[in-house]
């Protein structure tokens, strides 16, 4: 049966006038003009989809803050992104979450740095779980082996945590704004959270816009926290990481507007007073490079990695800014900075492709002229929008100049040449873009910019190895108008040298899948997708330019996260599932899983743990922070909130929200004992925290100090013997302890 006519002109024009508003990416029509090359077929098609899509990823530099401004203002965005459209948004990748009264938060964290070497702390406590050793990620606990520094909605608490005994709230600093999280080296403690109420200097401003606060504190004496740094970065918190004495701070302002005599780049204030664009001017200022793309930008999103010095109060603070979109993922190493995002091309791009190649050439001179022109005007005079307008004028009065039989072959041509078109550049339709910045004790310095087919789930599926980086994509399964099947889903991973060049990839794993977790282990992968059954592939990296899937294996359930046991040895935390009587796949209890990985051909499932079943949840799924393993100790602790079935699909009522702590070893695993924080079903407040809503008594970490393990919510921080699981200790954090806590209210 002939395929509806889909492409005719009229059609396909009036789509773009819209979706063009959205684009990332410059139409055969938007290029920069260029003298029209005649030859026997008439003047040549401009430049190809494939070099436009190439301009996306190749970044340039703004000479001065004067070529910026200049850019700005001859360069209008177009305005608000259409659904069907193009454009670098962010990743929607639908996860199989549950309903739950807990905190799911996304957000990854990191590990602590050395003991403070303050008198009666323990040298043998738990960092939290991070990805890189020795790259510190932010979290709302901490620990230095001496004190717990914990923040629970507005507030920051300062425990004398060790030893357990006796332990004590000291100190408790207010914020007027709720902070995010914290790092904490030394003395030094890091707080940042996004301002939510108004600032009477920041009103002043005629740019309105949101801002994050970042502020250091000296906490020698914990009793009597002072802060000695106060900075505000205009934008909103994207990502962090802290190596040695340096926070690596994130930042991006969306929709940007220029305004004249306004300071271009996003403000930075710090004690009050906004930091100079230029050091000629003062002697506190903040100048980085900045950076933008060869595209039509549907909105200016200025994303601002800024280098802190949390150590010497009076250093400058480095950074460099990116003109883009939208910024995603963020992966570090000890030398490197990786930002990506995902850019996405619709099927008008192609049928625009099409029709440049096969319509225009057949347009009289006349007409090519008056698009050659049209197209050539500045677009503070016509609009990308008003242009396509007057184009699609000309197109359709050509269309409406051909018999039926012309009208009807046109539209076969274009359909058989989009069919074509589509199976060449299907792999063009999602890719992620990767920005790579070298950072060295505050310097950055940008070096390299690559692409790789797919998006990435989270930082854990990028990787940086002996100078290779490393990543897994899921190239997300699409409906084309172009073709009679659905292109399923499929998975890849990629090899990429120092100037992010691909070298080596397996691609189209697990197709009609999605990636559900990734860990990078030296030299090896291991990757889980799902549909219906789990498959965990092993991949062996040792030669980056063949990587290789050597072993397989499926099991039922999925593994939303994975850590390393040892070099042998792998834990998978997810989910297990069951059938349906219709078929189908139902998801059931919180499910641990010990891989034995030694022979990378023949991976195995050394041990499984079930808790629960359907609509049982944990926090640790989805923010790895919330995970806390120690091999030494045979420890394993995760949040957890358990429901047991009622059968028929049906949810149960929930039996345990706490956390459950399990002895692990090379054999597997067994439950050692629940810590619940509810005082036996308490009804409690609930709270709204990282995207989720939760209670007040819902665990969210764990941390040990010497044989104690320490379980945090909101409303106490509870000690528990690891051997014998007794309570040592319960430490409120809802009330003030007369006499015992300093109070402080910052101003933000």
């Amino acid at each position: 049966m002939k395929k509806p006519q889909i492409l005719k002109l009229s059609a396909i024009l009036l789509t773009a006038a819209f979706v063009i508003s959205g684009c990332s990416f410059k139409l055969p029509w938007q290029q920069e003009p260029a003298e029209p090359i005649v030859n026997d077929d008439g003047p040549v098609s401009y430049t190809d989809i494939q070099d436009s899509l190439a301009a996306q990823s190749q970044i340039k530099k703004f000479s001065s803050s004067e070529e910026l401004a200049a850019f700005l203002e001859e360069n209008s965005t177009t305005g608000s992104s259409y659904y069907g459209g193009v454009g670098v948004r962010n990743k929607a990748i639908a996860v199989d979450m549950v309903e739950a009264d807990m905190d799911l938060g996304l957000a990854p964290t990191q590990a602590l740095e050395e003991a403070t070497g303050r008198g009666g702390g323990s040298d043998d406590y738990s960092q939290t779980n991070v990805q890189v050793e020795g790259v510190d990620e932010a979290d709302i606990i901490k620990t230095d082996g001496k004190y717990i520094y914990a923040v629970v909605k507005n507030n920051l608490f300062i425990v004398d945590a060790y030893p357990p005994e006796g332990a004590e709230v000291l100190s408790k600093i207010e914020f007027k704004d709720r902070p995010s999280d914290i790092y904490i080296s030394g003395n030094r403690l890091v707080i940042y959270g996004q301002n939510q109420n108004d600032i009477e200097p920041y009103l002043k401003f005629r740019r309105r816009s949101s801002y994050t606060f970042f502020k250091v504190f000296d906490v020698t004496d914990p009793k009597n926290p002072k802060q000695v740094r106060d900075i505000d970065f205009e934008g909103n918190y994207t990502n962090s990481r802290m190596i040695g004495d340096y926070v690596y701070f994130v930042t991006s302002l969306y929709n940007y507007y220029y305004i004249a005599d306004e300071p271009i780049i996003p403000r930075i204030i710090e004690n009050g007073e906004v930091l100079a664009n230029s050091c000629e001017s003062s002697s506190r200022c903040f100048v980085p490079d900045i950076y933008y793309f060869d595209i039509p930008y549907s909105s200016y999103n200025f994303t601002t990695v800024s280098a802190i010095n949390i150590k010497d109060d009076e250093s400058q603070i480095n950074g460099d800014t990116y003109l883009m979109s939208y910024s995603q993922n963020m992966y570090v190493s000890q030398n490197n900075l990786y930002i990506t995002y995902t850019k996405y091309i619709s099927e008008y791009q192609l049928a625009m492709e099409v029709l440049e190649d096969i319509v225009f050439p057949r347009l009289d001179a006349k007409d090519q002229e008056k698009i050659y022109n049209i197209k050539a005007v500045e677009n503070y005079i016509l609009s990308p929008e008003e242009k396509m307008q007057k184009i699609t004028y000309i197109l359709e009065r050509y269309q409406a100049g051909l018999t039926d039989q012309q009208q009807q072959d046109l539209e076969d041509e274009l359909e058989k040449a989009m069919n074509d078109k589509y199976e060449e550049l299907s792999a063009e339709l999602e890719k992620t873009v990767i920005h790579k910045v070298a950072i060295n004790k505050g310097n950055l310095d940008y070096k390299a910019s690559g692409e790789v087919t797919g998006n990435v789930l989270n930082q854990f599926s990028m990787d940086e190895h002996n100078g290779y980086f490393r990543i897994a994509t899921t190239k997300n399964s699409t409906w084309s108008r172009y073709q009679d099947e659905r292109i399923e889903s499929y998975n890849n991973l990629y090899v990429l040298d120092e100037n992010l060049n691909v070298v080596g990839s397996v691609e189209k794993l697990a197709e009609g899948e999605r990636i559900y977790s990734v860990r990078f282990m030296q030299n090896r992968a291991y990757m889980v997708t799902f549909k219906q059954m789990d498959p965990l592939f092993a991949i062996d990296l040792s030669n980056p330019k063949n990587p290789k899937v050597l072993g397989e294996l499926k099991i039922p359930g999925f593994s939303n996260y994975l850590h390393p046991y040892d070099d042998n040895l792998l834990i998978g935390f997810g989910k297990d599932t069951g059938e349906t009587e219709w078929g189908g796949v139902r998801t059931k209890g919180l499910k641990l899983s010990l891989f034995d990985v030694s022979d990378i051909s023949d991976p195995k499932e050394v041990d499984v743990y079930v808790m629960g079943d359907s609509g049982s949840d944990s926090i640790a799924l989805h923010d790895h922070k919330a995970f806390l393993f120690s091999k030494e100790k045979n420890l394993l602790a995760v949040p957890v909130s358990i429901r047991e079935s009622l059968g028929n699909n049906r949810w149960g009522d929930i039996t345990f929200v706490g956390a459950a702590v399990i002895n692990v070893d090379e054999n597997g695993f067994e439950l050692k004992g629940k810590i619940d924080h509810s005082d036996g079903g308490k009804p409690s407040s609930s709270d709204y925290w990282g995207g989720y809503r939760y209670y007040d008594n819902t665990v969210k970490r764990s941390l040990y100090i010497d044989d104690n393990l320490y379980t945090f919510s909101n409303n106490y921080i509870k000690v528990n013997d690891l051997d014998t699981m007794d309570e040592v200790e319960s430490i409120s954090l809802e009330k003030k302890k007369t006499g015992s806590e300093v109070d402080f209210e910052i101003i933000n």
